[in-house]
């Protein structure tokens, strides 16, 4: 590079300031670079060189032909180790592993082609240690002089690193957590008992297993409520158990609880007996979310041995025919699926059935008197003896559940004891009848589902946790990003060229396009953790609609879309919350408008009904697949369907995050399509 020598120069006014950098800078001899004395330099390369010392963004220049690194304080960051070696050297010395990637870029800005990357991957040596990740958005743009010769590239960056970090963390809990849920909903359909899951004050049907649908006769359950869905109930009082648990947060069981179902289309419904809990499920701040109701049919079971003891009854009434009801006792004892025995009015056992003796593997005179004690549990024995005796002195039914021991293995199991006293003419007792039933499958199926269920719940609270967290930590950076392009494009640190008022659009467009992406993530978390605040007030639906088409309108006009709009009657009433409700009908708006081609038409369409109001936003778009149609409303889950535009593109949450404030307001939100055609999303609540 050659200059006419000119008179001595200020340092400050090439590298003003009192920083770090500009400080360092009047201290270097620069005659000893390839740049030469500052005085030789060109004007516009001291005027860059001035400008970048004065940039609050990090900013660094490639200078003359050997392209010597001249920088500020704010690319510091960027240089890591490498500061302050790296001043007034060049730099494919100081850049030396990423100057492959790094070298065709010069020779494309030099020709005055835009280069810029958003979010860019090297692998940089800017420590004492290994090469390391890194990520960065940056812009390339030549410096010329007078005579349009270029005399330094302009390098402005910003390290995007630990917004990538957190994305991939982000993206890497997220899968966990899904994980976690089709891990547990997988043990809840191969459970042996029945289950189902409840959500919300409604008691909307989530997830039933075969077993609980195989009970209710296959209906079709899934996103209807209990009372909705399973009527017959309703007057026998289980709704308001329901009502109860999810109010009091405590678990209600139940033991041979008879139930009158419908287990078949127009069929009259049919009584079942059931042991069943219903287990409230609490959310991240303790409050209930849902119930888990699981249990098991005891039918069969039950009916077997209300026979055994209507049969027992009859015999002793009938003493004259005591060999004959003795031996049909002994049978039916022997057949039907339990341990069957007896025990005298004090409690000592008298009679085993073979079923009985086959399972402990010992003589039955073994087990009669109190010999049955050495087979239980030690650490049962105390609390089942304890009942037993309770049992006895007030002549109650007796219940306990505790592990038994086989004599053919040595392996202890789970049993259901239950005895019932028999009573004569006069009351008193004269013996006792009692089964043990099987119930090790059920105890460890209900330890699993339990913990299972913990696991689930923590996984859930976890990930809200961290993604209300990341929100945060995204969002500052990216107020910080949007700030300052917002005052380099002002001009407030100098006059800016068009082609730097591009970058600084899409600079601002890729931030708020993450933003918006960041505040979906963090509501779906809300959603999921059952903290959605929700406000209902008595909702005027044609002045919520007139508040919608005043925020939508701007983006019709741009692209010159028809929108027919219905007069609405003013004294149609909603019981709904505003913030949410505008919120539902802004993203149905945005994703007609999004998936529509300028030119085309969106439609509205009130009906009000006798419990509800049905709000029909329609357009005449791209359309949805049919084999898309069924997970639209999932989350994360994308339609099939292309924006028109690139930069409307989302994540697949905001169809996912309107159906559930919808359901949380008691209402719904449903979707028609033809591919193609045009789709209709209709929003339900309930009408005043």
């Amino acid at each position: 590079m050659t200059a006419v020598p000119a008179a001595p120069i200020d340092l400050r006014s090439v590298f003003p300031g009192d920083g770090e950098v500009a400080t360092l800078a009047r201290s270097i001899d620069w005659s000893a670079t390839p740049l030469g004395p500052v005085e030789t330099w060109p004007r516009a390369l001291r005027g860059a060189v001035r400008t970048a010392m004065e940039s609050p963004f990090p900013t660094n220049l490639w200078c003359g032909d050997d392209k010597v690194l001249i920088y500020n304080d704010g690319y510091r960051a960027v240089l890591g180790a490498k500061h302050p070696r790296a001043l007034g050297r060049p730099g494919p010395t100081v850049w030396a592993e990423i100057w492959d990637e790094i070298a065709p870029m010069f020779p494309a800005a030099a020709r005055g082609e835009p280069v810029y990357a958003e979010d860019a991957h090297f692998v940089m040596e800017r420590s004492d240690g290994p090469p390391d990740d890194a990520w960065f958005t940056f812009s390339l743009s030549a410096v010329r002089d007078e005579h349009d010769t270029v005399v330094a590239f302009l390098n402005v960056a910003s390290e995007t690193t630990a917004r990538i970090r957190a994305e991939q963390a982000l993206r890497a809990a997220r899968a966990d957590a899904e994980r976690a849920e089709r891990r547990l909903r997988e043990v809840f359909a191969q459970a042996p008992a029945f289950l189902a899951v409840l959500q919300g004050p409604e008691h909307r049907f989530e997830f039933a297993n075969p077993a609980y649908l195989q009970l209710i006769g296959q209906r079709d359950i899934i996103g209807r409520t209990v009372a909705d869905a399973l009527p017959e109930v309703v007057e026998q009082g289980f709704t308001g158990l329901l009502d109860e648990v999810y109010r009091t947060g405590v678990p209600y069981i139940g033991r041979e609880t008879a139930v009158m179902l419908q287990r078949a289309p127009d069929s009259e419904p049919e009584e079942r007996i059931l042991d069943f809990v219903y287990q409230p499920i609490t959310g991240a701040e303790g409050r209930s979310t849902g119930i888990l109701a699981h249990g098991t049919d005891v039918t069969e079971a039950v009916l077997a041995r209300r026979e055994v003891e209507r049969l027992l009854v009859v015999s002793e009434e009938a003493r004259a025919l005591a060999q004959e009801n003795e031996l049909r006792y002994r049978f039916l004892a022997n057949a039907i699926p339990v341990h069957v025995w007896t025990a005298a009015p004090t409690g000592e056992l008298d009679y085993v059935s073979d079923r009985t003796r086959e399972y402990f593997g010992v003589p039955r005179e073994t087990l009669l008197g109190e010999g049955w004690g050495a087979f239980v549990h030690p650490d049962d024995l105390e609390s089942t003896r304890e009942r037993w005796a309770r049992a006895l002195a007030s002549g109650d039914s007796y219940e306990a559940e505790f592990r038994l021991r086989s004599g053919t293995s040595d392996e202890y199991r789970w049993f259901l004891a239950r005895a019932t006293p028999q009573r004569d003419e006069h009351g008193r007792i004269i013996r006792w009848f009692g089964t043990n039933t099987d119930i090790e499958d059920r105890r460890r199926a209900e330890a699993e589902l339990e913990r299972l269920t913990r696991d689930a719940t923590e996984a859930s609270r976890a990930k809200s946790d961290f993604l209300a967290a990341m929100s945060h930590e995204l969002r500052t950076p990216l107020n910080a990003i949007g700030g300052y392009a917002q005052l380099i494009e002002l001009g407030v640190r100098g006059p800016v060229t068009e082609e730097q008022k591009l970058d600084l659009a899409r600079i601002q467009r890729s931030k708020d396009h993450l933003d918006a992406l960041v505040s979906d993530v963090l509501n779906f978390a809300k959603a999921g953790s059952g903290r959605i605040d929700i406000r209902p007030e008595r909702l005027g639906v044609a002045k919520t609609l007139e508040a919608v088409l005043e925020m939508i309108m701007p983006q019709v006009r741009e692209k010159e879309m028809q929108l027919e709009w219905p007069e609405v009657d003013s004294t149609i009433v909603v019981h709904a919350d505003s913030d949410r409700t505008r919120q539902i009908l802004l993203n149905l708006f945005a994703n007609a408008l999004k998936f529509t081609e300028a030119g085309g038409t969106i439609s509205v369409r009130v009906t009000p009904l006798d419990h509800e109001v049905s709000i029909a936003v329609r357009d005449t778009g791209v359309g949805i697949a049919q084999e898309h149609m069924e997970r639209i409303f999932e989350p994360f889950v994308q339609s099939g369907r292309q924006a028109v535009r690139p930069e409307d593109r989302g994540v697949g949450l905001g169809l996912a995050i309107s159906r559930q404030l919808a359901r949380a307001m008691g209402g719904d939100l449903r979707a028609e399509s033809r591919f193609g055609i045009g789709s209709t999303f209709t929003l339900t609540l309930p009408r005043v």
